[in-house]
C-alpha cells in the first residue's frame, strides 16, 4: 500500500511535530475506490501541490530565552498612612467632688475633707496622674497624693472659711470644686481660780462660772505637766501644783524628783469638748507658786511620871508648818506585855496584836490614827489595855502639802499604873 502522506487541512496553524491546532485533520485515500462515496477523488492534493510549499513543516523555534525582567521589586513605604485624625491638645477639664465631716466647729476642733476614689476623674488622664490641692480658706493649703483621700484641719481663728479641693490634669486644666463653708467659733465658757498664789504644793480651786451651749465636757491644764478631763456638770475643781514628773528611760517609768518642785507664776488653761472633741485652749488665770522652804514640825509632850500607865492615857504633842501647811498627821502606839504579846493600836483605835513588821505596816501605819489639830495642838485617847510591866512606844508622822516629812517617837517602860 503507498504510503500516506499525513497532511492537515488548515484553518488554523501548523506547528511543530505536524500537530494541528485548530481544526481536524482527514486521511487521503491512495485511489479512487478508497475515497468515500459523495468526495471528490480528484480532491487529492499531491504533495507537490503549490500551497504545500507555503506551509513550513518545520516550526521555527522560537528565542528561548526569556526576555529579562529587573529581580529588584519596587520599594513601599513602610510606614502605614494614619486613617485617623489628630485629636488635637487636651482642653477636657477635671470633674469631681468632695464632703466635710463638719461645716461648724470651736477653734481647735478638727475638721475633715473626704474625697474618695471615684470621687474625681478625667476622661484622658489616669486618676493617679491628677494633682490635687485642698485650700481650707484661711490662707493654707494641702495637697493630696495619689493614695490619700481625706485631709483634716483644725482653725486658731474665729470666721467663715470656703474649703475647695482644685485638681489639675498633666496638660494643665483645672477644675476648682465648688467650695464648702465652714463656720468657726470660740466657746464662750467662764473659769476662774480661788487664789492668786499659793505655796508649793497647797490647795485652791478652779470655779466653772459658765458652760459654752453646747458643750459637754472639758478638761483643765494644770500647768504641772498634767492635765484632766471632767463632765461639764461638775462645777467646782480642787487642785493643787506640787512637782514635776520626770520619764526615767533605765527604770522605763515615771519618778518623782525632789528638786524639780514647780514654783513662780503658772497659768492654767481650760478646753471645752462635745462630740466633735476638744477645742483650744483657753486661759484661766495665772497662779503664783510659792516656794515652800520649810519643813513641818512635830512634837509629843513628855509626861511627868514616864513610868506610869496613866500618865499616858492621854497623848498630846504640837504640830504646826510655815510653808504649805499640814497635809496629814498620823499617830500609832506600841505595847508589848511581860510575856512577850505585842499590840499596836490602829486606825479604829484598837489595840490589834502583831506577829510582824508585815502585820504592823497593814494594821496600824496605813494612816496611823487621825487625830484633831487645833491652834497647833494634838491628842490622842488611849483605850484600855495599857499597864504595868510592860513596854510603852509612841510613834507620830507628818506630811506638809509641799511633801515634806517629819517624824518623831517617845518610849517608856511601864512600871506602875
Amino acid at each position: 500500500m503507498k504510503t500516506r502522506l499525513a497532511v492537515a487541512v488548515v484553518s488554523g496553524a501548523l506547528i511543530a511535530g505536524g500537530t494541528l491546532i485548530g481544526a481536524p485533520a482527514y486521511a487521503i485515500p491512495d485511489s479512487a475506490a478508497d475515497a468515500p462515496s459523495g468526495r471528490n477523488p480528484s480532491a487529492v492534493i499531491d504533495e507537490s501541490a503549490t500551497g504545500l510549499d507555503a506551509v513550513d513543516p518545520t516550526p521555527t523555534p522560537s528565542d528561548p530565552t526569556p526576555t529579562p525582567t529587573d529581580p529588584t521589586p519596587t520599594p513601599t513605604d513602610p510606614t502605614p498612612t494614619p486613617t485617623s485624625t489628630d485629636p488635637g491638645p487636651d482642653t477636657t477639664k477635671p470633674t469631681g467632688t468632695f464632703a466635710l465631716d463638719y461645716t461648724s466647729v470651736w477653734t481647735g476642733q478638727q475638721i475633715k475633707v473626704i474625697q474618695e476614689y471615684w470621687e474625681y476623674n478625667d476622661p484622658g488622664d489616669a486618676r493617679d496622674n491628677l494633682k490635687r490641692v485642698v485650700s481650707w480658706g484661711d490662707g493654707t493649703s494641702t495637697e493630696l497624693s495619689s493614695t490619700t483621700y481625706t485631709a483634716t484641719k483644725s482653725y486658731t481663728r474665729a470666721g467663715s472659711f470656703k474649703v475647695t479641693v482644685t485638681i489639675t490634669d498633666p496638660a494643665g486644666n483645672t477644675s476648682a470644686i465648688p467650695a464648702r463653708t465652714v463656720a468657726v467659733t470660740v466657746p464662750a465658757g467662764k473659769a476662774s481660780l480661788s487664789r492668786k498664789s499659793v505655796y508649793q504644793g497647797a490647795y485652791f480651786n478652779i470655779n466653772i462660772g459658765k458652760v459654752p451651749a453646747g458643750a459637754t465636757m472639758y478638761k483643765i491644764d494644770w500647768s504641772d505637766g498634767w492635765d484632766s478631763s471632767y463632765w461639764s456638770t461638775t462645777k467646782s475643781l480642787s487642785g493643787r501644783i506640787l512637782y514635776r514628773w520626770r520619764w526615767d528611760t533605765a527604770l522605763r517609768q515615771y519618778v518623782k524628783v525632789s528638786d524639780a518642785r514647780l514654783s513662780g507664776v503658772r497659768t492654767l488653761r481650760i478646753a471645752w469638748g462635745n462630740d466633735k472633741g476638744y477645742g483650744t485652749w483657753q486661759t484661766i488665770g495665772s497662779i503664783n507658786v510659792l516656794k515652800d522652804k520649810w519643813k513641818p514640825t512635830l512634837t509629843i509632850k513628855k509626861p511627868s511620871s514616864t513610868n506610869r500607865a496613866s500618865s499616858w492615857k492621854t497623848i498630846t504633842g504640837t504640830v504646826g508648818d510655815k510653808g504649805s501647811g499640814v497635809r496629814h498627821l498620823g499617830v500609832t502606839a506600841f505595847r508589848i506585855t511581860k510575856s512577850g504579846k505585842a499590840y499596836c493600836l490602829t486606825p479604829a483605835r484598837k489595840w490589834k496584836r502583831y506577829y510582824s513588821d508585815a502585820d504592823v505596816d497593814k494594821y496600824c501605819y496605813a494612816t496611823g490614827v487621825k487625830v484633831k489639830i487645833k491652834n497647833g495642838k494634838w491628842s490622842l485617847k488611849l483605850p484600855a489595855g495599857l499597864g504595868k510591866n510592860q513596854y510603852f512606844a509612841v510613834d507620830a508622822w507628818v506630811y506638809d502639802y509641799a511633801n515634806y516629812f517629819r517624824e518623831t517617837y517617845r518610849t517608856a517602860e511601864i512600871t506602875r499604873s
